[in-house]
């Protein structure tokens, strides 16, 4: 979402930032050309009538000091010559005195020092007729306006003021989206029962709609998921009663049994033994669904669990067949003891049950960064790869390689489809993951992440 926000942010900062520029730059365009001579010497008369009028009034002292005011004007310049042709004023700029000096009319002369000056004279007459000559320099606005400064500081003002307003426009338009990413996840976890803010769900844009739209699916989806919830745990606990009958028949007809019957009673058993598992197993994932209930869960130590798992492994088969070295630090982790151990336990007895042969099953314990990993990988065929990830779902399993067949169900393979799926959603119940992978030198790898507790 940061993308979008950076990307939005981005855009609306370089469209400002040239809209800008443009801007500037017509502005001293227009600045420049709509200043022209007749606009300059406009005021010309004025200066002419205050010069000469001063002039019969005060005579040159007070014509002085009039000129002496121009210094603080940044674009127009006064300078007066007697009767002699002496100027008033000590400096006075060649191209004035040429100017003042050249036998033309009193016209107007524009740019000439190939600048941006207009020069105007006219005479003056004083009080006892003697004829001075007033030369007024306009020089345009932006011969003294600092360009680069001007277009610096427009640039710098422009980059604060965008960047401010872009801000505060790429959150106004990506708030909406973060919240709805907030909503998906929290629908990705299951919790069905959370409500997208009435701000958003009020607003009568696009996003608006999108937002009621994503809270009815999400309604459609929470009520489809708690009936079939419901419905397998009342599938599972109407198969339990008939089955603690067939139990009790089952034992009443051993009784009056002969030896020819046992195996025919020992297969039902098996079978009844297997059903009743599978009631179990269904009935601990949808206790994983609707429990978020974690004060019983315990601080533990990884290697200690991982280690008596292997250890109840190797019970029932050869040590060479697990390979397993308990890591001397300790891994704490905050679970729930009996849904961790079952996670393991699965992945464990899977891996032992799809192993080749003579080759040896490898369990793992190691801490990447705030994740503990657990890693259990046999040795076997593998998994072609489209079918990975459709494992970790309940009753997905491999028919080629991995098929249920009665030599695993003797090695105690209850061929459910249920293990993986167990053990991922144990991961995710303990805010980790379950990933299954081919190993390059063969067999399925099967990595169990789990977040490291630092509250111990």
């Amino acid at each position: 979402m940061r993308g979008v926000f950076v990307r939005i942010y981005l855009a609306f900062l370089l469209t400002s930032l040239v809209a800008a520029m443009v801007t500037l730059a017509l502005a001293a365009y227009y600045r420049h050309w709509s200043n022209d001579s007749i606009n300059l010497i406009a005021p010309t008369g004025g200066y002419i009538s205050a010069a000469e009028l001063i002039l019969q009034r005060g005579g040159e002292p007070l014509l002085l000091e009039w000129l002496f005011t121009f210094e603080r004007h940044p674009s127009v310049n006064a300078y007066i010559f007697d009767d002699r042709g002496l100027s008033l004023l000590p400096q006075v700029p060649p191209a004035v005195l040429e100017y003042a000096y050249s036998p033309q009319n009193y016209q107007a002369l524009v740019n000439p020092l190939g600048r941006t000056e207009i020069l105007v004279k006219a005479p003056l007459m004083s009080h006892d007729g003697r004829i001075y000559l007033l030369v007024v320099e306009f020089i345009h606005p932006l011969a003294v306006f600092n360009f680069p400064a001007y277009l610096a500081w427009g640039f710098a003002a422009a980059v604060l003021l965008f960047a401010l307003l872009g801000w505060l426009l790429s959150l106004y338009l990506t708030r909406p989206l973060t919240d709805l990413q907030h909503y998906v996840q929290a629908l990705a976890r299951g919790d069905f029962h959370l409500q997208l803010p009435s701000k958003l769900t009020r607003r009568g844009d696009e996003v608006g709609q999108l937002s009621r739209e994503f809270d009815a699916m999400a309604s459609r989806l929470g009520r489809v998921l708690e009936d079939q919830k419901q419905l397998i745990r009342d599938v599972s606990h109407e198969l339990r009663s008939p089955l603690a009958r067939s139990a009790v028949a089952l034992e009443l007809a051993r009784l009056d049994s002969c030896d020819e019957q046992q195996d025919a009673l020992d297969r039902i058993e098996q079978e009844n033994q297997r059903l009743n598992e599978l009631i179990g197993d269904l009935l601990g994932m949808a206790r994983l669904e609707v429990d978020q209930n974690r004060n019983h869960w315990q601080h533990l130590d990884a290697a200690d669990l991982v280690d008596e798992i292997v250890s109840d492994a190797r019970f029932e088969h050869s040590s060479e067949q697990l390979n397993w070295h308990r890591p001397a630090q300790s891994y704490p982790v905050l679970t729930d003891p009996a849904l961790i151990r079952a996670a393991v336990e699965n992945l464990v007895r899977n891996a032992l049950l799809h192993t080749h042969p003579g080759t040896a099953v490898s369990v793992s314990l190691t801490q990447d960064g705030p994740w503990l990993v657990i890693c259990v990988r046999d040795r076997g065929p593998g998994v072609p790869e489209h079918i990975l990830p459709d494992l970790v779902r309940p009753f997905v399993r491999n028919e080629d390689a991995r098929e249920r067949s009665t030599e695993a169900l003797d090695k105690g393979h209850r061929g459910f489809g249920l293990g993986l799926a167990i053990a991922h959603r144990v991961a995710l119940h303990h805010g980790g993951d379950l990933q299954l992978a081919n190993h390059p030198k063969g067999g399925l790898q099967a990595t169990l992440s789990l977040p490291v507790d630092n509250g111990s």
